[in-house]
């Protein structure tokens, strides 16, 4: 008697756990619609009719629906059909865990479900329910990344932000947003998701998505493919910085629209290293493979090194004050004369 008056407790407390989870996961949920929509309704206000925002602005709505598909496909997830342990591919931590707690097939190489997914979306006529969009959410997300990361690089080389500055309410609201749909992967991964995992997930998909398989001798896909991320970023805000400030190969862009924009890059880049010092380090497996794999590493080490460095010199060439007043000579400064200022000068010189 006393055993099945303890099961009975055992069971009533699990059952109020659930309810209290569901409950603070549904609230994140609702707060990150909430926040999604006021940041799209100030975007929507601001865009500029321009290939670049524009693509910006769908890459974010396709990361705000992913989230709470994601999110609503954990939410309607009946109880796992098997207990998990944890998984050595920290970089597919996410993928794993969405897919086991939706009842889906786990999603072991993007590039290859990518194409499958396409596939089967053409063949198969039945209703889709939420945790297929789940998966497809989970999905989009290493193709979005990709996209970000070209529309911030290409932002930076050709001078057009691919937003208008947003007010401190519309970035309150997008914070919100992103911490409440973090918040609610949390709580409804019941301790199998955790803060970044998302986001290490995301990164670690671009090299897969741009290869389709691991090349003996190289880094595997997940690594080359991020630290490309970290090595475009900082060598497009090198350039445009410098451009800017000293050399102006490029189109110039406006202080506030240029300190945004490196403030994108700059955000990108830190998700990149985050995303490698997080996740395991390549292993050498192949001895006679050693020499060659040691050089590639210290390519591959030198070269994201050297980018930081020169990202963090043309952030700060392009952050810091630009203008200076023309007929401010100072020698130990350098000094970069505006057109305004040419103009007067010119004026000056002809009088």
């Amino acid at each position: 008697m006393a055993l099945v008056e303890t099961r009975r407790v055992e069971v009533a407390e699990r059952s109020v756990a659930v309810t209290r989870r569901t409950l603070s996961a549904t609230v994140a949920l609702a707060a990150s619609v909430v926040g999604w929509l006021v940041w799209f309704v100030w975007r929507a206000q601001h865009l500029t009719i321009h290939p670049i925002p524009m693509v910006a602005m769908a890459l974010e709505v396709l990361g705000a629906i992913a989230g709470v598909a994601i999110s609503w496909g954990l939410l309607k997830a009946g109880p796992p059909r098997t207990v998990f342990s944890d998984d050595d591919h920290q970089e597919h931590r996410f993928t794993y865990a969405v897919a086991d707690l939706v009842g889906r097939t786990r999603l072991t190489d993007v590039h290859r479900d990518v194409r499958l997914a396409a596939q089967q979306a053409r063949a198969r006529h039945r209703p889709r329910n939420s945790s297929d969009f789940a998966i497809a959410a989970v999905l989009s997300d290493g193709p979005r990344r990709l996209l970000l990361v070209a529309v911030v690089t290409l932002s930076l080389l050709l001078g057009v932000a691919p937003m208008a500055v947003p007010p401190a309410w519309a970035m309150i609201a997008a914070t919100a947003a992103v911490m409440s749909t973090s918040g609610a992967h949390v709580i409804l991964g019941g301790g199998r998701i955790r803060v970044g995992d998302r986001v290490r997930y995301s990164y670690a998909a671009i090299g897969e998505l741009m290869s389709p398989a691991d090349h003996d001798g190289l880094a595997p896909r997940r690594w080359v493919g991020t630290v490309a991320a970290v090595v475009a970023v900082n060598l497009a805000m090198a350039l445009r910085g410098m451009s800017d400030r000293w050399t102006h190969g490029l189109s110039p862009m406006e202080r506030e629209s240029r300190v945004f924009t490196m403030m994108l890059g700059a955000t990108v880049v830190l998700g990149a290293l985050y995303t490698l010092c997080t996740t395991p380090a390549p292993d050498i497996a192949d001895a006679h493979l050693m020499s060659r794999r040691l050089e590639e590493r210290t390519a591959r080490q030198s070269a994201l090194g050297g980018a930081v460095i020169v990202g963090m010199i043309g952030l700060l060439a392009g952050v810091l004050p630009v203008r200076v007043d023309a007929a401010d000579h100072d020698p130990i400064r350098v000094e970069q004369i505006s057109e305004r200022d040419a103009v007067d000068l010119q004026g000056v010189a002809g009088g």
